[in-house]
């Protein structure tokens, strides 16, 4: 027995001898494999894609930490970069291995187009937003068409008119708020006010059901403050693709522990599931009828499109870019109204021949066309995108093709390429809008056809499916808020003027979470109400 005892040890002896002999060699073998890939790869990358021959830095080209550096370690500010990026290579500039980002205006048509070609998007670009299963993360080109046909009736003008007396309620409530606060000299956080309005009528619109946020005494500002906690992830989860998926899928008591400043948009998330769920269940066919996700469950779409996980992501998607745009299109063109007295003159010249009801509040169909009124939204929209994140598409089929005039050169991007555009580079692209950080409405009346350059509800068969309603919306609460008060000069009345407020602080973009962010420490737009 001890001679087989000690033949055991002698094998195994040999054989931890031979294994010591082997894998220190395989292990250097593999490793050394490994760094040739990883080296022939960034090689590769660089010198010999089919993207090399785009100008851009060499680092943005070799790897996606080029842009985390910018929007995961500095926060957000890609966006600055990209733009010195064209300033230094020109109008087309390869800013990631596998994204090639144009700065033409010209160029837009052809890149967004509206049907000559299939437009998607990059498959990682869920991780983005946050909303894998909505239209505006949908990858692939028919489905994306499958998705938005089932919400855009809701977004129609004829729609929007059948919801004009939700927004008067509404905005009813803003102005009774604001007259309270007239009342007591109190200083407005205009941005947080527009915000609860903007929630409060997209909620009604979309599920007949709100969390009334204008009845809050702070606006439900906890809400949005866990929504930007939300947004201030977005570069985070794309770089680490499994912190989104732990978020959604965590439960409620594990999310409190591990993101406490996140519990609140649980709630809302939770909260709009159960909207679902009832208008699912209701038997009242009027209120299934004239809400969005009732739309949504009774349209065409196959079963799979209406689950709780894709109806969740869409009413994430609906709610906050229903309350996002909206209000920051409000917030940035009453501080430019407030900062340019002439330009606030023209307006109320404008609406003073529009018949106001017993509420203060004109007619939808008296505002929505007025020239000037328009022209302001516009120029708000152009100087402050309401939506900072590059409009990223992909050509799957077929390249696309620039022509770079000034070098006489041609440039083809292969299908597969992610490519982009970003509105706070070609709104204030000088060639197509003169002195461009200038707040100057009249130029789109003087020269209609810049709208060509206006991209600041993206272009193309993957536009903002509620940009009707947005416009519509900011069209009525801006004019009803200029028709009620005029600006401080000492007077009585009705009264509204800037309080410590500075553009360069409070309202222009320093950081890009989808969302324009402003500078660290601004309390944003201030407004001080007299009654």
């Amino acid at each position: 027995m001890s001679g087989l005892y000690s033949f055991t040890l002698a094998v195994w002896s040999e054989v931890q001898n031979g294994f010591a002999h082997w894998w220190r060699p395989a292990a250097s073998v593999s490793l050394a494999v490994l760094a040739v890939y990883w080296a022939c790869f960034r090689i590769y990358r660089v010198y010999f894609s089919p993207l090399s021959n785009i100008p851009g830095p060499k680092l943005a080209a070799l790897t996606y930490l080029y842009e985390g550096y910018y929007e995961v370690w500095l926060g957000g500010k890609y966006f600055l970069k990209v733009a010195e990026l064209h300033k230094q290579y020109g109008p087309i500039v390869r800013i990631t291995p596998e994204e090639v980002h144009f700065a033409d205006p010209e160029f837009l048509d052809a890149l967004y187009p509206a049907g000559r070609r299939k437009t998607e998007k990059p498959s990682w670009f869920a991780l983005l937003t946050g909303t894998p299963y909505s239209i505006v993360s949908t990858t692939h080109h028919e489905l994306h068409r499958q998705r938005r046909n089932a919400l855009s009736s809701f977004f129609s003008a004829a729609s929007i008119h059948r919801f004009e007396h939700i927004m008067r309620q509404h905005l009813a409530k803003l102005l009774s708020r604001l007259d309270e606060s007239a009342r007591t000299n109190s200083i407005v956080k205009i941005h947080e006010v527009f915000k609860a309005a903007a929630s409060d009528i997209i909620t009604m619109y979309a599920f007949d059901n709100s969390f009334d946020f204008l009845d809050m005494p702070d606006y439900g500002q906890s809400y949005f403050e866990s929504t930007n906690n939300f947004f201030l992830l977005t570069h985070v989860c794309v770089i680490l693709p499994w912190l989104y998926p732990l978020i959604q899928n965590s439960p409620g008591w594990l999310l409190r522990s591990l993101f406490p400043g996140l519990s609140e948009v649980r709630d809302r998330q939770t909260w709009w599931l159960d909207q679902v769920h009832s208008i699912r269940k209701s038997p009242d066919l009027q209120r299934v009828k004239h809400t969005i996700f009732g739309g949504i469950l009774t349209s065409k779409l196959p079963d799979e499109e209406k689950s709780d996980a894709r109806l969740a992501s869409e009413a994430q998607l609906v709610v906050f870019a229903g309350e996002g745009t909206t209000a920051w299109g409000l917030n940035a063109a009453l501080y430019e109204l407030l900062a340019h007295p002439d330009e606030l003159r023209k307006l109320k010249a404008e609406l003073s021949g529009v018949d106001v009801g017993e509420d203060g509040i004109p007619a939808l169909s008296q505002v929505e066309g007025l020239l000037y009124l328009g022209a302001v939204i516009q120029e708000a929209l152009r100087v402050h995108p309401g939506v900072l994140t590059r409009q990223m598409r992909v050509s799957p089929d077929v390249p696309v093709t620039y022509v770079d005039s000034a070098k006489g050169k041609t440039y083809v991007v292969p299908p597969g390429a992610v490519t982009s555009m970003s509105p706070h580079i070609t709104h204030r692209d000088p060639d197509a809008f003169e002195d461009p950080y200038e707040f100057r409405p009249q130029r789109w009346i003087d020269n209609p056809k810049l709208a060509r350059y206006f991209h600041g509800f993206a272009r193309g068969s993957r536009n903002c499916v509620g940009m009707t309603l947005a416009r519509r919306e900011m069209a009525l609460i801006l004019a009803t808020l200029i028709l009620k008060y005029d600006l401080y000069t000492g007077q009585k009345g009705p009264t509204m003027e800037l309080y410590d407020t500075k553009r360069a602080r409070d309202v222009d973009a320093h950081s890009d979470y989808i969302i324009p962010v402003p500078a660290e420490g601004s309390q944003g737009v201030r407004i001080l109400f007299r009654a």
